[in-house]
């Protein structure tokens, strides 16, 4: 896995963000599906990246944004391997932003242009800033009142009681501390909500409704993510991949892999080795 940026990262020390700046080429340009409650702000200063949120995918281009809610669901990787990326993801610490925004709150962007500008002016001033300054604590903080300021103003979805719903992070991490120990065994809808004792249509709805995706997309995610890792060590081969993460069949692993990453796991795995 790569160091893109730690997920399930919501340990902050004194400030109540985190910032981590991106440079990044081809196949390193990737992060894993994961989720933390924190909220999530990351621009694309130049370059591409391919953002999975929620069953949706996001091909971002220079100045775009993403903002990503807590306990949402989300990976990243390339578009293409030709691709670079450099960016900067801010990681705010959700009761911070509960405190100062309010709370039951889903965030979205709005797709305004101006809105667009401040955030990318607020992502280079806050990329460029030198760590070791003793003012860089007191900076950061502005700058991030700024962006909190912007959010509050334009970025608040009329309906969010309806969209944030069941996403407790408690259920969200029962969900998914499940399917990580058991993502290679042949899961189904009928297996896991009888472990959890819920008859299957109610397991479905509360699935999606806590985490956003059906069941079956998740797994998906889980399985071709941890594929993605296998594939990195360059020192594996489709067949054993695919039945290694819980694929039925190869075939389901290729078009599960193109669907999310974009390209072919062979091509993934070529590029690892060469």
């Amino acid at each position: 896995m790569t160091d893109f940026y730690e997920s399930n990262n919501d340990i902050f020390s004194l400030l109540p963000v985190q910032i981590y700046r991106h440079n990044l080429e081809g196949n390193l340009i990737y992060s894993p599906l994961h989720w933390h409650r924190s909220i999530e702000v990351t621009v694309n200063l130049t370059g591409n990246i391919r953002f999975n949120s929620g069953s949706s995918h996001f091909d971002m281009k220079e100045s775009d944004w993403i903002l990503i809610n807590s306990c949402e669901l989300h990976s990243c990787s390339y578009v293409s391997l030709e691709d670079h990326f450099t960016g900067i993801s801010f990681i705010i610490s959700n009761p911070f932003v509960e405190k100062w925004v309010g709370k039951n709150l889903f965030f979205r962007n709005p797709g305004i242009k101006h809105v667009t500008d401040e955030i990318r002016h607020i992502a280079l001033d806050v990329y460029n800033l030198d760590e070791e300054d003793k003012e860089y604590p007191f900076l950061l903080m502005s700058k991030t009142y700024a962006l909190l300021g912007i959010i509050t103003k334009y970025c608040i979805s009329p309906d969010s009681a309806s969209k944030v719903g069941m996403n407790s992070s408690d259920i969200t991490m029962q969900l998914t501390d499940y399917i990580e120990a058991h993502y290679r065994e042949d899961l189904s809808v009928e297996s896991v909500s009888g472990y959890f004792k819920y008859s299957p249509t109610y397991f479905s709805r509360l699935f999606k409704e806590s985490l956003g995706v059906t069941f079956h997309s998740y797994l998906n995610f889980v399985r071709a993510s941890h594929a993605a890792e296998q594939l990195s060590s360059g020192k594996t081969n489709l067949t054993d991949c695919a039945f290694d993460n819980g694929f039925p069949n190869v075939k389901s692993f290729i078009n599960t892999f193109k669907k999310l990453y974009g390209c072919t796991p062979g091509t993934f795995l070529n590029s690892k080795q060469g």
